[in-house]
């Protein structure tokens, strides 16, 4: 008896955040404006620190190790953009009748996805689109190694095929992650959120 009670009341709590969550709350102006300057905020350190990097390692560096760099800029772009898809497709449900099991990792799930939005705009408006636009510098800083090592080359053909297969990249790597997001987007949240448990100490409250 105590067991079909204690299943009553965690089914009538579930029905209760799923209406709560389907009650859209108008947001604050004054908190709007503070969460786009906190984005402005973390987007320029971002960009001042990745960008340090990159060009610490490109200036010393060879054509291998800078293609590398490239590519592994494209990846965190494409991968922050598939958790920020994948957080926004989510659907909370399945998480809400697991989230009283004192899993942590559901639990913080359920927080991901009730603060989709924000995650979305971290994930892919701020690190994606940084990462991406850093590929693209890094790709003229190698535009400017070949055309120094190979003075005959055309600075202004290398330029233009360097630039285009960057984007090229981006936009299918992108467009790839997205799909894949969208039909996984269960087990994606549901990964992002055991690896960000080991790093939360604090029980997260549902």
């Amino acid at each position: 008896m105590n067991k079909e009670n204690k299943n009553d009341n965690q089914i009538t709590e579930l029905d209760r955040t799923i209406q709560a969550l389907k009650v859209k709350k108008k947001v604050p102006f004054k908190k709007m404006r503070l969460w786009y300057f906190e984005v402005f905020v973390l987007s320029l350190l971002l960009c001042a620190f990745f960008g340090v990097i990159s060009e610490l390692m490109l200036s010393h560096t060879n054509i291998f190790l800078a293609v590398v760099l490239i590519l592994c800029l494209v990846a965190v772009s494409v991968l922050f953009d598939m958790i920020g898809v994948a957080v926004t497709a989510s659907d909370i449900k399945p998480f809400l009748s697991k989230a009283y099991n004192n899993d942590k990792s559901v639990a913080l799930a359920v927080e991901l996805i009730k603060n989709a939005d924000r995650v979305n705009s971290i994930c892919a408006d701020v690190v994606g689109d940084v990462c991406s636009i850093l590929s693209g510098a890094s790709g003229a800083t190698i535009c400017v190694i070949i055309i120094t090592n190979n003075p005959g080359i055309s600075s202004f053909v290398v330029s233009i095929i360097l630039s285009s297969l960057i984007a090229s990249i981006n936009v299918l790597g992108k467009a790839l992650g997205k799909t894949y997001a969208m039909t996984n987007s269960h087990s994606i949240v549901l990964k992002v959120s055991k690896i960000l448990g080991f790093f939360v100490r604090k029980k997260v409250k549902k």
